[in-house]
């Protein structure tokens, strides 16, 4: 800082540029200094990774009834929709949409199994807008409508 001060006094034909080459130089350091210790916490670890899953795993079970959208569980996580996708599908297989849809037809067979709701409630209670949106979602996850399920299971 001295030796830009020395420069900055000087009245000389280049001082202005000397001065403004320091502060770059400076400036430059500074940027190498910061990413050399951002470096070390720059990619998240393996059990980083694991802890996001094992997060959002938590998160569907206790909100699954409330949120169905992947963009509910990123923002929980403080995470983009595209990342939470990549931990997702390294660790199963499958997106985060299907692990939501899972989570939430383990909630369907779990409320079908209660004879004194009928199918309307249940639809509702899992934050579906209509009793069609509802049995569209079963037929699609379970290849057979929330009625006859029920009959088969002899709820």
């Amino acid at each position: 800082m001295d030796y830009l001060q020395q420069q900055a006094t000087r009245n000389g034909l280049f001082t202005e540029d000397i001065v403004r080459t320091i502060i770059i130089n400076i400036l430059l350091e500074v940027a190498v200094l910061t990413n050399e210790n951002r470096k070390d916490n720059a990619y998240p670890t393996p059990q980083d990774k694991n802890h996001i899953f094992f997060k959002f795993n938590e998160l569907v079970k206790e909100n699954i009834l409330q949120h169905k959208d992947v963009q509910y569980y990123a923002d929980k996580l403080f995470i983009t929709n595209k990342y939470l996708i990549l931990i997702v599908k390294k660790a199963t297989g499958k997106t985060p949409h299907q692990i939501i849809d899972e989570a939430l037809l383990k909630e369907v067979y779990v409320l079908l199994g209660y004879p004194e709701k009928n199918i309307s409630q249940i639809a509702f209670e899992t934050g579906f807008n209509s009793t069609s949106a509802f049995g569209r979602f079963f037929k699609k996850h379970a290849s057979i409508s929330p009625q006859k399920y029920r009959r088969q299971q002899h709820f």
